[in-house]
């Protein structure tokens, strides 16, 4: 049997099981979204108003569903059994990255359908040590930027299995996050994983609960985009017609299906689109096209000890254009990954993973890594190690280790980490051949990372926030920047040292909440004796800032108010040439028509700001939505 103490006092919970070991991974939701996940010590913290139901999930035991407990209430979850009776233990969940990097933020179901409707470059703001680029037309490049990071130190996941492309470092294709009942947003280097790089931290997607009640949500946009999604139990599925800043269209679906047995687990995500591409205002016009295809599968097998994975990914991607020059590029991928897990006094896992690309741009290539992780956890302190090795016979080393306590009857908790991680050059970063927009760089150097983190995190119930002091060094930082003469090439810069401050507050009163986020990170160049010694990384801001308000008002209204604002970004070395900086407003009001549905009036970019996510790509202007959701029981 499982235990759960929620302690509403202080909006928190406490799991332990029988014999009083903690559970750590046990989600926590509401029947439609996660909120979070249970951290090493068994515990659970709001962030934001508390709900009026929860949802409490862990493998081997059934769903608990109810009000939220009084005061030191207990709540029996019964073990889930089998015909001959015998109890299936299950000592671990593999999708959360809550409990093992302290600097995570779960972004609910409302946060993904307004970065389904808005771009990811709406995290601007809205996730502290978070930058994003967003650009090129009804199929856009996303650039996600962690703490000064590069993109390509970004690791991709879902349900905790890396996705990231051997080709570029990237995700291979354009999925919904709507389709997600939330995802994970993971600050710091050494993210876990092994089959993928994380030095910078990782974006990891969840897939909907079991319990998640049937989910229709509408979107029209004044631009003339118009998505659909829906998601019911363990499966999610949607259709957008993408429309660009500069009036490109383009058309996207996306699926995804879980299964989840006693035993083993299985899921499904596919994804497929097709749109017109929107070059930089400098540039020569064009009529490029790109279509990209993306195929996930993966399955676990659970035992008493041992744990077996194995994953395959395959990808499409082609971009036509006949002018101003003909251009006929495809790329196709197809990936293999293996691993084993033995949860002994150590947690040990051992993994392989094999990538063979085709295109026409860099030729066939093949990549291939073997890789073991050790993980251990006792009482306050957290600590894992691991060992690359690739096909050139290199070996790469990784580790973070995190110290945390709680003070106050768990109203505050404060960490204290460190990690070292390692990036690889991607294949289009060594072989992409000269042409009239770019050339790779055989000559490349893998990066190191290292840094360190001290962060503290309070909720009193009506008070909730975190602060987060950070510094990061990475010797051969690998950057894609254009000379002179506009080629885009891959460079390493020598040194790199990116160092902040992340804050993230909230309060709730009754029927009004505030939200608010602030980023301080200067993030520069350090190689000696250069002209650029001390100058600040291309496409990194200063600082970024977030606020948002909710409040209920008179006839069942729920009104909204936000803004978000940018530094100053310079595009080249040397810091004489900048893209300025921004803010932008927006506001909604939603509310329910008729039993199960609800219509929200969104108006995003109130003052039709006038600005720039990449240099040359205007950001989207003034736009009007509405949305109508249907959700069942």
């Amino acid at each position: 049997m499982l235990y759960l103490i929620l302690l509403s006092a202080v909006s928190s919970g406490f799991f332990v099981q029988a014999g009083g070991e903690p559970i750590a991974g046990a989600w926590i939701g509401d029947g439609a979204s996660w909120f979070g996940f249970t951290d090493t010590a068994g515990f659970y913290q709001y962030s934001g108003s508390e709900p009026d139901s929860l949802t409490v999930h862990f493998t081997g035991f059934e769903d608990w569903k109810g009000l939220k407990p009084e005061n030191d209430n207990i709540v029996l979850l019964q073990s889930t059994v089998i015909n001959s009776g015998e109890t299936i233990t299950v000592t671990a969940t593999r999708g959360s990255l809550a409990g093992q990097i302290p600097s995570t933020e779960t972004l609910d179901e409302n946060t993904l359908s307004k970065l389904s409707t808005g771009g990811m470059s709406s995290l601007n703001g809205r996730v502290s040590g978070v930058t994003v680029r967003e650009y090129g037309g009804s199929m856009p490049i996303v650039s996600i930027s962690l703490r000064g990071g590069d993109s390509g130190q970004v690791d991709y996941m879902i349900d905790g299995i890396s996705v990231v492309s051997q080709r570029d470092g990237m995700l291979t294709g354009l999925f919904d996050p709507a389709v997600f009942s939330s995802v994970e947003i993971a600050r710091g280097g050494a993210a876990p994983g092994g089959n993928g790089t994380g030095s910078s931290g990782a974006v990891n997607y969840l897939p909907p609960l079991s319990s998640q009640p049937l989910s229709i949500r509408v979107s029209g946009l004044s631009d003339g985009a118009s998505y659909i999604a829906a998601k019911f139990k363990e499966t999610g599925f949607s259709l957008r017609r993408n429309i660009g800043n500069n009036g490109t269209e383009g058309y996207s679906s996306t699926l995804l299906t879980t299964k989840n047995y006693r035993f083993f687990s299985a899921g499904f995500l596919g994804s497929w689109a097709v749109g017109e591409t929107e070059g930089p205002d400098w540039s020569v016009p064009s009529d490029g096209e790109r279509k990209q295809g993306q195929i996930e599968g993966w399955s676990t097998i659970y035992g008493d000890q041992l744990e077996a994975d194995i994953s395959a990914g395959a990808s499409f991607m082609s971009f036509d254009q006949s002018e101003p020059s003909a251009v006929d590029d495809t790329h196709k991928d197809l990936s293999l990954r293996t691993s084993l897990l033995w949860k002994g006094p150590l947690a040990l896992r051992g993994g392989f993973n094999t990538t063979w690309l085709e295109s026409t741009s860099t030729s066939d290539r093949s990549v291939s890594f073997g890789s073991l992780h050790a993980n251990c956890e006792r009482s306050m302190f957290r600590a894992s190690l691991g060992c690359k090795i690739d096909s050139f016979s290199d070996i790469h080393f990784s580790g973070r280790a995190t110290v945390f306590r709680d003070f106050k009857e768990s109203i505050f908790t404060a960490e204290l980490s460190a990690y070292s991680d390692h990036r690889s050059p991607t294949v289009n970063d060594l072989y992409w051949p000269t042409d009239a927009f770019a050339t790779g760089n055989p000559y490349l150097k893998s990066e190191r990372t290292s840094g360190g983190e001290a962060g503290i995190d309070w909720n009193t119930g009506f008070f909730n926030g975190r602060v987060c002091a950070f510094a990061t060094t990475t010797s051969n930082m690998i950057l894609w920047l254009p000379d002179e003469s506009g080629l885009w090439s891959p460079s390493n810069l020598s040194s790199a040292f990116s160092r902040g401050l992340e804050t993230s507050t909230g309060l709730t009163s009754g029927s009004f909440s505030i939200q608010s986020t602030f980023t301080w990170n200067l993030a520069t160049d350090e190689t000696q004796n250069t002209p650029r010694e001390g100058m600040i990384i291309p496409y990194r801001p200063e600082y970024t800032w977030g606020i948002s308000t909710f409040a209920e008002l008179p006839g069942s209204l729920l009104a909204s108010l936000s803004a978000r604002g940018v530094a100053k970004r310079f595009t080249n070395r040397t810091q004489t040439i900048f893209l300025k900086e921004y803010w932008i407003a927006g506001a909604s009001i939603e509310r329910d028509i008729a039993a199960g549905v609800s219509l929200e009036i969104a108006l995003e970019n109130i003052l039709d700001t006038e600005y720039s996510e990449s240099n040359g790509y205007n950001g989207r202007g003034r736009t009007l939505r509405i949305t109508a959701e249907y959700t069942g029981d």
